[in-house]
């Protein structure tokens, strides 16, 4: 395993925090099982009630009911805590207190509900899933009921919001085909359960997997609207980084509110109980790698350093959502070291130095006067989508001598069109892809359009390629594959990845090397889940920079809740994204966007009012009331850094970065440096950007 350690400005700082945290007195109390039996009842007043929590937005997923989450409580709670986080969503699972038929434990329940109390940290609980004996839950009513009787019983004075299932959409939770009318009936079973036993407790309706409006309103249509007091969705997406991306967000967010409102149920709030983006070690390693050997083939004497790296463009127009659900930064991942190892090194968001002089972001206007002269290569967004309106400009760039760039999936699969919002939408297909295949004499085929070829096979490294690629183990599959049968004499087919599979061999990722009425090259690969941007999968600095963006977006657009996905990444599997959804590692080692979450709870306190956000193509300005009265602000780029002039209305009492790091307070009429990296101002009563 690849242990993702922080280093930061002023770390020394935070490692004496932990050092605190973990030290052996602080965190090794008298084990509380001894302290409960199957009889216990809780009367304490719930952490919820307690100022603080009652009025805080900030939560983290936490798998706190077993395995190692479970194991190294109150470590974790601490940290937590430390971190102005004071809501820990964990499941409460049937299966997990009616192991067997009739025998009920809830030892491990006790003990989570007891240390989250004594960390000052609230619960949400999910009453979820089923039991051997009785699956599908929805269709075992009389014995679901009973679990969720005994629970919620157990714990209703110390517990006093209890979530219905999670991602009841998804048939691998549900057990059954998902039916919003289904989950009614469940629901409604279980909101009455709940409500008799005390009707001041707060049903969460079960997040749901995405923003599946159609389901919802389906068991809105199937009476569920009288059974719930909260609204919970999880809406997992790329970055939102532009503004279509954001503007995208709060149409999301607002269609639940509206399905209430259409149906003249009374308006309920809206929590996102779900949300996060992954940071596998492994993100982004394949396409660097094709990348790299695809250079190496086509620019061989820059690789010994007898010539000049090759000047790279990268296509980023905001309006495009491949290149749009990322930062810019990014994409500086797709380039080989030497790029960087030739110029000042990488910033910590990943680009810096020299890499300005040889790497250029280029819009779909610039795209069109590109000329293989000046910028030999010319990188796409990893994505099976392309801008249709300047595919032409693309074959062009290719006659012309240049290297073009296409990876993530079946090049050209989508096209991506403008519409009457001036942004691009992908199409669902693209009728022309034959045509546009041919143009660029790329040819491909995959198990379901020629036989006897295997839905997927094991990667290796191609001879043609075993010196650019030496050392490269690749750990994703192939699945789509490529040919020659489209080239012409002069014309060279180069595999730089292959799939092998018995007596299968395809190619995944190759070269098309043209010498004959073409000039230029194309290099493509086909391999998916390898950092194809609009996932929810980034590096660990962008994740940082994700997490603030996010939660003050959904604040702005009226979530009253916003819990990470998640707190502890098991980080066991470098491949498994599931692995890496963490803000701390394995060993609880805070990574960036632990920090990012820190600083966001300094900057908004819990019981901050009044959020917006203000969004132009390049800049975001989020604001809202503090506690104490003061006006917070944060302010961001949607591209790399880039100078700007700052007007303020009133004194700065502090500045920090996106991490925490103290800046120096800007002076109204200032010149500062926007990046996607966000800087917090608390005092002035407005802030305006040139």
């Amino acid at each position: 395993m690849n242990s993702r350690k922080i280093t930061r400005r002023a770390f020394g700082q935070h490692a004496l925090l932990a050092s605190a945290l973990f030290g052996a007195e602080t965190l090794a109390p008298s084990s509380p099982f001894a302290q409960f039996n199957a009889e216990t009842t809780f009367g304490a007043e719930p952490a919820s009630s307690k100022p603080g929590i009652a009025d805080s937005p900030y939560g983290v997923c936490s798998h706190l009911g077993g395995g190692e989450e479970h194991d190294q409580m109150p470590k974790n709670l601490e940290l937590m805590k430390a971190a102005g986080i004071a809501w820990a969503r964990a499941d409460f699972s049937w299966s997990g207190v009616e192991r067997r038929k009739g025998e009920w434990t809830f030892d491990h329940l006790d003990r989570v509900v007891e240390e989250t109390s004594r960390a000052g940290i609230q619960i949400l609980p999910i009453l979820d899933y089923d039991v051997a004996w009785a699956t599908p839950a929805f269709q075992h009513l009389d014995a679901w009921l009973e679990y969720v009787r005994r629970t919620v019983e157990r714990y209703r004075d110390r517990i006093r919001y209890w979530e219905v299932w999670n991602e009841p959409n998804l048939e691998g939770f549900w057990k059954a085909k998902p039916s919003g009318a289904d989950y009614a009936t469940l629901l409604r079973e279980t909101y009455k359960t709940i409500k008799a036993i005390d009707p001041e407790l707060v049903v969460l309706y079960g997040g749901l997997a995405g923003v599946p409006i159609d389901y919802f309103e389906a068991s809105l249509d199937a009476g569920a609207g009288e059974f719930f007091d909260v609204v919970n969705i999880h809406p997992y997406r790329g970055g939102l980084t532009t503004e279509q991306t954001i503007n995208r967000f709060e149409k999301e967010i607002a269609q639940f509110s509206d399905a209430l409102k259409k149906r003249n149920i009374a308006p309920k709030p809206t929590w996102i109980t779900e949300m996060g983006w992954a940071t596998p070690p492994v993100f982004g390693e394949t396409n660097n790698r094709v990348v790299t050997a695809g250079l190496q083939h086509l620019f061989p004497k820059s690789v010994d350093g007898s010539e000049p790296l090759p000047k790279v463009a990268i296509f980023y127009d905001s309006r495009y959502e491949p290149a749009g659900n990322a930062t810019p930064q990014e994409f500086y991942r797709l380039l080989p070291a030497g790029y960087f190892a030739r110029g000042r090194g990488r910033d910590r968001l990943g680009g810096g130095g020299g890499v300005e002089n040889l790497v250029s972001f280029v819009d779909a206007d610039e795209l069109t006067t590109l000329s293989p002269k000046d910028v030999p290569a010319l990188i796409m967004p990893p994505s099976e989508t392309f801008p249709a309106d300047r595919f032409d400009a693309m074959v062009k760039y290719v006659k012309d001598g240049g290297a073009l760039f296409l990876l993530g999936g079946v090049p050209l699969y989508y096209r991506s069109i403008i519409d009457e919002t001036g942004a691009y939408q992908k199409q669902n297909g693209n009728p022309t892809m034959n045509a546009d295949h041919a143009a660029l004499r790329i040819s491909w085929f995959a198990w379901w359009t020629r036989e006897n070829v295997p839905e997927e096979a094991p990667l290796f490294v191609a001879s043609a390629s075993a010196k650019q690629l030496e050392g490269y183990q690749p750990v994703v599959k192939g699945t789509r594959f490529f040919d020659d049968s489209r080239l012409k004499d002069g014309d060279r087919f180069i595999p730089l990845l292959e799939a092998k599979k018995d007596d299968f061999t395809g190619v995944s990722a190759c070269v098309y090397d043209f010498n004959s009425d073409y000039c230029g090259a194309v290099v493509v690969s086909s391999i998916l889940g390898d950092g194809a941007v609009g996932d929810n999968v980034s590096t660990v600095e962008n994740q940082a920079v994700y997490l603030p963006q996010a939660l003050l977006a959904a604040f702005a657009f009226g979530v009253e809740r916003y819990f990470w996905y998640e707190f502890h990444a098991p980080q066991r599997d470098d491949v498994d994204k599931e692995h890496h959804f963490g803000i701390v590692g394995q060993e609880l080692d805070p990574k960036p966007g632990y920090f990012a979450y820190q600083a966001l709870t300094k900057a908004r306190p819990a019981g901050s009012t009044g959020d917006r956000l203000d969004a132009t193509r390049e800049t975001r300005i989020a604001s809202w009331t503090r506690p104490d009265g003061k006006r917070g602000w944060a302010i961001w780029s949607s591209k790399a850094e880039r100078p700007t002039t700052v007007k303020l209305d009133g004194k700065v009492d502090a500045a920090f970065d996106y991490l925490g790091n103290e800046i120096a307070k800007p002076t109204n009429g200032a010149e500062i440096r926007l990046s996607p990296g966000l800087l917090y101002l608390v005092g002035p009563k407005n802030v305006e950007l040139n």
